[in-house]
C-alpha cells in the first residue's frame, strides 16, 4: 500500500537553471514560506508487514485520511442530547423553556405545569423524529458507498487487489475501469489510451452532459510502471473547490520540480468513460474530498421583510414589558387598597407592604407567563415551515420549467423576489442561447463567409490563422470510427467545455485546416487542399498553453514544427490590439477594424487572432520563468498570467473571427415587462461597446432611433429591429416605445478633458472622474427621454477607485446601464458597491464561473443551467433554464410571497395582541393576581393548533392578483416593491384592530353572563375562547384577496379540531388537571341560547371595522389599479 506523510517541516529547493532569473519579477515567493503545503509521499519500496497489520496500522496513525464517508450526525449515543442541545440553539426554544421553567415557581405559578410543557415537547419531538429519519437515509446511504469495490495496488505481490472503498487511504494508487466510478480524488498517474489522456463524465457533479478530458502529468508520460517509482506531491490543502488544484511533483531520485494542475486531477464521483482504464495516486480522500466539501457550502442570506420583523418584535416586546410593568402595578395598589383588612381577605395571602419590590417582580413575571405570545418568537418557525412550502410550489410551476424544473438552495429569501429593484445580468449564455453559429472571418484584411471564398493558394497568414483556430484551445477528440482516420474526408467529433473553443475548431475543420488527434504532448492537425484531393498531416509538439481568463481576456499556445517555435494566440481585441506589432500593415489593420465594428452592429462575437514565431535563445529562458510560476502553490494563475505578458508581444495580426450568438426566445418580452415593472436592467458583458449595444437593442432593453448615431456607433436602418407590441396597455406600450437617449461615460470624459486641457496628463483621474460624473448628472436631470448609460471596462475600474458612490447614485437616474469588457472581479465589487448604496433589494443572474462573484454578492442569486460548467448554479440561490423564467418568478411568485408572507405576520402580531389583551381585561376583575377563566388547555393551544392552520393555507394559496393579470400589467409590481403591504402603519393599524376585537370580545361577553349565577368561571372562559377562535378564523377569511377553497376549507377543519377537541376533553377529562376539570363543560355551555346570541354578535361587531374600512380603502385608495 502507498503511505501518506505530513511534513510540516519539509522544505525542498527548486532546481535553478543556469540562466538568470529574477523572480521578482514575476511577482512571486517562495512558496514554502507562505503556504501550508499538503504533503503526499508514495514510497515505492514493498513491505514485508501482512495486509492486515498495515491496514491496523494506516487506520491507527492516519485515520482521518481514510476513504470512509461520515455524513450522518448522530449516533446511537449522541443523538437524545446532541439533538436536544441543537434545538435549542433556537432561540425560540430557549424563550419557551424558560418560560415554562419560571411557571414552575410557585409564586408565580400562572397555568397548569403540565399543560405548559406540551407546546414545547411537541416541536422538540416532531424536530427529532425528523433530523431522525434524516440521518438514517444519510447512514445506509453511507453504508452502501463505503461497501463499494476497488482496485488498489499492493506493492508485496506488485497486483492490483480488491478493496473496499472505506478501506483506501491517502497514499493509495487505485486502478479505476470503464464504466466505473471514481472513488476518491487521484492523480492520474497512466492510462490506457495511446494518447496518455482519459475521458470522464461528470455529471454527477457539475450537471454537465459532455466529457471531459484529463491527462497525465509531464513527468509520467516516459514510465511504464508509474507505481514503482517513489515521489512526493505537495498540493493544495483540500478545499472545496472542485475547479482548481495546484500541485508540484518531486521524484527521490531527482532534484526537478514538475508542476500538476486541475487538469491532471479526477474528482469522486465522475465516471470514467471510453478509456479502458486509469491508474491514480489519491489525495484527497473520504470527507477531505473536493466534492463532499463542496456540498457542506449553504447560503446565508436573509430577506428585506425579515428587518421589518425584527422592529415590528421590538415594539410588541415594549408593549409586553408596559402591560407586564402595568398588571404588577395594579395587582401591587389593588392588594394594598384593603389596608388592616387584609387579614380577612383569603385571597391576599402575601404581606402587601413587607416587601412590595419582590411583590411586583412576582407579579410582573406571572404576567410574563401569561402574555408570552405577544412576542411572537414562533413566527420565525412558522415562517421556515410556510417558506418551504412556497418554495415546493414555486418549483412545481410548469411556466417555468423546460429541461429543468426551477432548483431553489436558499429558503429564506421567498419576499425578495417580490421587492427586487434592480437586476444585474450577464450577457452570453444568459440572455443569449450560447449555442454559437460560425459566421465569418476577416484573414488580412480580406472577408470569407465559408471555405468557398477562400484562395487556391493559401498564404503564410491564412495558415496561421486557421492553425490558431484549429490548435490554440481546449477542445478534444473522440474518435468515433478510428479505422478512418487515414480517409481524407475523415471528420473526427469535437468535444470540450467552451462554446467559442468548439465552434471555431469546427470552423477551421470547415475551411480545410482539421485537429485529427491530441494528446498531452503534441497536437496534428490535417491541411487539406480546396479540391479535397490532398492532405498533409503536421505534427506540433506543445511547449506551453496558457488557458483563457477572465482577467486576460485570451489564450496562447506554444508550438514548435521542424525546429521553429510558434506562438498562437486569440482573445479580445482589446487584450490583443495593443501587442501587435509596429511592422503589421497599417491598411491591414484599418480594414480589420472595419470588419469588427461591421460584425458588431450585426451582433456578433469576435476573437483577434494573431501569431508570432519565437527564436530559441528568447523562448528558453522565459520557459525557465514560466515553469517556476507554474510550480508555485500560492496564486499560481496571477504569476502564470505576469509570465506570459512576456512573450504575448510583437504579435502578427492573423485575423478575426465572428459568430453569432442569438437571444434566447422571450428574452426581449422578458425586459420590457421588467421595464414597465419598474425594475431597472443593468448589463454586465465581457463583450465589447458595439455587441453589446446591439444585443441591447434586440432584447427591448434600449430603442436607439433608427437614424441613431454617436461617436461610437451608427445603427443604421437595416440592423435596428422595430420595437415588437406585446399584450400590454397603451400607456405602458407607449413608455416602451419611447425612444432611448444615449450617454456615453468616454465621451462625457474626453469633453472634461478637453474643458481641463488634461491631454498631458496633468491632472489626477481623481479630479477628472469626479467632474464627469457631475456633469453626467446634469445632462441625464436635463434629459426628458429615458436614458441608457454606457460604460467601458477600463473606464469602470477608475470608477470604482475615485468615484464608485457618487457614480452609483447618478447611474440610478438612468433606465439602463451596459457595461461593456468588465471582468468578473469588476462585476462583483459593482454589485457589492449598488448594495452599500441602494435601499431596493439586488438581483444577479449569470450561467458562467465568471458570474459566481456577483451572484453571490447580491441579495438574490439567479444561476441559468447553461453551457459553462455548473459552478454559478452551485452559488445561485435559485438555479432556471431560461432568462425568461425571471417574469412568473419575480412578477407573479415574487409578488405573492411578499403578500401572503406580510398578511401572515400582520396576522401573527395581531391574533396575538387580541388574545394578550382578552387575558388582560379579565385581570381587572380578579385583582390582577393572574388567573383566567380560560382553561390552560386552551391558553396554550390557542395559538398553536387551533388558528394556525388557515393562515398558512392563505400564506400558499392567496393571490392579490392573478397570474394572467400580474404579467398583463407589470406595472402592479410596484406595489410590493415599494413594501406597501407591510409598512410600520400595517402594524399599528391591525394592533388597533387588535384591541377593538379584544374588547368587543371580552366585554360584551362579560356583560352578557354577569347576572346569570348558573354561568361558572370555566363556562364564561369558554365563550371567550369559542368567539375567540371563531372571529380568528374568520378574519382570516375576510383578509384573503380571493375565496380559495384550501383557505375555506382550512379554516372549517380548525374549527371541527376545536370542536372535536373540546368535547372529547370535556367528555374524559374529570380529574386530570387538578382544580381545572373541563368536564361537561361545553356541553353545557351549547345548551344556553345567550351563548350563541352573544357571540354571533361578538363575531359582527368584531369584524364591522375591518371589512369596512377594507371596502372604504379599495374604493377610495385603489391600490392595484
Amino acid at each position: 500500500m502507498g503511505n501518506f506523510l505530513v511534513v510540516p517541516t519539509f522544505r525542498r529547493k527548486i532546481k535553478r537553471s543556469k540562466v538568470n532569473i529574477d523572480p521578482s519579477s514575476i511577482e512571486l515567493q517562495s512558496t514554502t514560506a507562505q503556504h501550508k503545503d499538503y504533503h503526499v509521499y508514495y514510497d515505492a519500496s514493498p513491505v514485508t508487514d501482512s495486509s492486515l497489520w498495515i491496514n491496523i496500522k494506516n487506520r491507527r496513525k492516519h485515520g482521518s485520511q481514510s476513504n470512509r464517508i461520515r455524513t450522518t450526525r448522530y449516533n446511537i449515543l449522541t443523538f437524545l442530547p446532541k439533538n436536544i442541545f441543537e434545538q435549542f440553539h433556537r432561540i425560540a426554544n430557549i424563550y419557551f423553556a424558560i418560560l415554562i421553567g419560571l411557571n414552575w415557581v410557585p409564586v408565580i405559578n400562572a397555568i397548569s405545569k403540565t399543560v405548559a410543557f406540551i407546546p414545547l415537547t411537541v416541536i422538540l419531538t416532531i424536530t427529532a423524529v425528523k433530523d431522525l429519519v434524516e440521518d438514517l437515509k444519510r447512514w445506509r446511504s453511507d453504508v452502501h458507498i463505503n461497501n463499494q469495490m476497488s482496485e488498489v495496488y499492493d506493492k508485496t505481490s506488485r497486483t492490483f487487489v480488491q478493496c473496499k472503498w472505506q478501506d483506501l487511504s491517502v497514499g493509495d494508487i487505485i486502478r479505476v475501469h470503464v464504466g466505473q466510478i471514481v472513488p476518491a480524488d487521484i492523480l492520474l498517474l497512466s492510462s490506457a489510451s495511446s494518447e496518455n489522456t482519459c475521458y470522464l463524465d461528470t455529471a454527477a457533479i457539475d450537471g454537465e452532459t459532455n466529457l471531459k478530458q484529463k491527462s497525465i502529468p509531464s513527468c509520467f508520460l516516459n514510465l511504464s510502471q508509474p507505481e514503482g517509482t517513489s515521489f512526493e506531491l505537495q498540493c493544495d490543502p483540500p478545499t472545496d473547490d472542485i475547479y482548481h488544484f495546484h500541485g508540484r511533483i518531486v521524484f527521490s531520485s531527482d532534484t526537478d520540480i514538475y508542476p500538476c494542475d486541475n487538469n491532471n486531477v479526477l474528482l469522486r464521483g465522475c465516471v470514467l468513460r471510453i478509456t479502458d482504464y486509469i491508474d491514480g495516486l489519491i489525495i484527497y480522500a473520504g470527507n477531505e474530498t473536493k466534492v463532499i466539501k463542496s456540498s457542506k457550502i449553504a447560503s446565508s442570506k436573509h430577506a428585506l421583510i425579515e428587518r421589518y420583523i425584527n422592529r415590528d418584535v421590538l415594539f410588541s416586546s415594549l408593549i409586553l414589558i408596559f402591560l407586564c410593568l402595568l398588571g404588577a402595578g395594579l395587582s401591587l395598589r389593588w392588594e394594598r387598597s384593603f389596608g388592616h383588612k387584609r387579614l380577612f381577605v383569603p385571597f391576599v395571602i402575601d404581606h402587601p407592604f413587607s416587601e412590595p419590590a419582590g411583590h411586583f417582580f412576582a407579579s410582573a413575571l406571572r404576567f410574563m407567563i401569561l402574555f408570552q405570545v405577544l412576542v411572537p418568537i414562533a413566527l420565525y418557525v412558522s415562517l421556515d415551515i410556510v417558506r418551504v412550502l412556497q418554495m415546493y410550489r414555486i418549483a412545481r410551476d410548469k411556466n417555468m420549467k423546460y429541461e429543468h424544473p426551477i432548483s431553489c438552495r436558499t429558503f429564506t429569501i421567498n419576499e425578495d423576489l417580490g421587492q427586487i429593484g434592480y437586476v444585474f445580468s450577464d450577457k452570453t449564455g444568459t440572455i443569449t442561447q450560447n449555442k454559437l453559429v460560425f459566421k465569418a472571418v476577416s484573414i488580412g484584411g480580406l472577408h470569407y463567409s465559408n471555405r468557398s471564398d477562400l484562395p487556391v493558394n493559401k498564404d503564410q497568414t491564412m495558415h496561421h490563422f486557421l492553425t490558431t483556430l484549429a490548435i490554440c484551445n481546449t477542445s478534444f477528440i473522440v474518435h468515433e470510427h478510428r479505422e478512418l482516420m487515414s480517409h481524407i474526408d475523415y471528420q473526427p467529433k469535437y468535444e470540450g467545455d467552451n462554446a467559442d473553443d468548439l465552434v471555431l475548431c469546427q470552423a477551421a475543420s470547415d475551411f480545410g485546416v482539421r485537429m485529427l488527434s491530441r494528446s498531452a504532448q503534441s497536437i496534428v492537425v490535417r491541411s487539406i487542399n480546396l479540391t479535397d484531393t490532398e492532405k498533409e498531416d503536421i505534427e506540433y509538439e506543445i511547449l506551453c498553453l496558457i488557458p483563457f481568463d477572465s482577467s486576460r481576456k485570451r489564450m496562447s499556445i506554444v508550438v514548435r514544427r521542424e525546429n521553429r517555435i510558434y506562438l498562437y494566440i486569440k482573445g479580445a481585441e482589446t487584450s490583443i490590439w495593443s501587442n501587435l506589432s509596429s511592422s503589421n500593415d497599417e491598411d491591414i489593420k484599418l480594414t480589420t477594424e472595419q470588419h469588427s465594428l461591421g460584425f458588431a452592429e450585426q451582433g456578433y462575437r469576435s476573437l483577434l487572432v494573431a501569431y508570432r514565431e519565437i527564436s530559441i535563445d528568447e523562448f528558453e529562458p522565459w520557459f525557465e520563468r514560466y515553469r517556476y510560476a507554474a510550480n508555485s502553490l500560492d496564486n499560481r494563475e496571477e504569476a502564470i498570467s505576469e509570465v506570459a505578458t512576456t512573450i504575448e508581444h510583437s504579435l502578427i495580426l492573423a485575423g478575426l473571427t465572428a459568430v453569432e450568438d442569438k437571444l434566447q426566445e422571450g428574452v426581449p418580452r422578458t425586459i420590457a415587462t421588467l421595464r414597465c415593472a419598474g425594475i431597472k436592467v443593468w448589463l454586465l458583458t465581457g463583450d465589447k461597446q458595439a455587441t453589446a449595444l446591439s444585443t441591447a437593442q434586440a432584447a427591448s432593453l434600449v430603442n436607439i432611433p433608427r437614424t441613431g448615431h454617436s461617436d461610437h456607433i451608427t445603427l443604421t436602418e437595416s440592423n435596428v429591429p422595430i420595437m415588437t407590441t406585446w399584450d400590454f396597455d397603451e400607456t405602458t406600450q407607449a413608455h416602451l416605445n419611447r425612444h432611448t437617449h444615449m450617454i456615453y461615460y468616454s465621451s462625457q470624459l474626453i469633453e472634461i478633458d478637453q474643458q481641463l486641457n488634461t491631454r498631458d496628463g496633468g491632472i489626477s483621474n481623481e479630479t477628472r472622474t469626479n467632474a464627469t460624473i457631475a456633469r453626467m448628472s446634469e445632462v441625464i436631470a436635463a434629459q426628458t427621454l429615458p436614458v441608457c448609460l454606457v460604460v467601458t471596462g477600463d473606464d469602470l475600474g477608475i470608477i470604482l477607485q475615485y468615484g464608485s458612490k457618487e457614480f452609483i447614485h447618478v447611474a440610478a437616474q438612468c433606465q439602463s446601464v451596459l457595461f461593456c469588457r468588465v471582468s468578473a472581479t469588476q462585476k462583483r465589487e459593482l454589485v457589492t458597491l449598488a448594495k452599500s448604496v441602494f435601499k431596493q433589494r439586488i438581483l444577479a443572474i449569470g450561467d458562467g464561473a465568471n458570474d459566481v462573484g456577483m451572484i453571490r454578492e447580491s441579495h438574490c442569486g439567479i444561476a441559468v443551467f447553461g453551457r459553462e460548467g455548473s459552478q454559478a448554479v452551485a452559488a445561485g440561490d435559485f438555479a432556471v433554464d431560461r432568462f425568461e423564467c425571471l417574469r412568473h418568478l419575480l412578477l407573479v411568485h415574487g409578488a405573492w410571497c411578499f403578500t401572503r408572507t406580510s398578511d401572515l405576520i400582520l396576522y401573527t402580531f395581531m391574533h396575538n395582541c387580541q388574545y394578550v389583551l382578552v387575558i388582560f381585561y379579565h385581570q381587572i376583575f380578579n385583582g390582577y393576581s393572574g388567573a383566567v377563566s380560560i382553561h390552560s388547555f386552551y391558553i396554550i393551544l390557542y395559538t398553536s393548533l387551533f388558528t394556525v392552520l388557515p393562515q398558512c393555507a392563505a400564506a400558499l394559496f392567496d393571490q392579490h392578483v392573478p397570474a394572467e393579470r400580474a404579467l398583463r400589467e407589470p406595472q402592479l409590481y410596484q406595489y410590493t416593491l415599494h413594501g406597501k403591504p407591510y409598512r410600520m402603519s400595517s402594524y399599528w393599524l391591525n394592533m388597533v384592530d387588535a384591541v377593538w376585537q379584544s374588547t368587543i370580545i371580552f366585554f360584551i361577553s362579560y356583560y352578557s353572563y354577569r347576572h346569570q349565577s348558573d354561568i361558572d368561571r370555566l363556562s364564561f372562559g369558554f365563550s371567550l375562547v369559542f368567539s375567540m377562535i371563531v372571529t380568528s378564523l374568520l378574519h382570516v377569511i375576510l383578509q384573503t384577496s380571493r375565496i380559495d377553497w384550501s383557505v375555506v376549507g382550512s379554516t372549517i377543519l380548525s374549527f371541527l379540531v376545536f370542536l372535536g377537541f373540546t368535547l372529547v376533553i370535556d367528555a374524559t377529562c374529570v380529574k386530570c388537571i387538578p382544580g381545572e376539570s373541563p368536564y361537561n363543560v361545553s356541553y353545557r355551555t351549547f345548551r344556553q341560547g345567550p351563548f350563541w346570541f352573544t357571540n354571533i354578535l361578538i363575531v359582527i361587531t368584531a369584524m364591522l371595522p375591518r371589512f369596512a374600512f377594507k371596502c372604504i380603502y379599495n374604493t377610495i385608495r385603489r391600490p392595484l389599479n
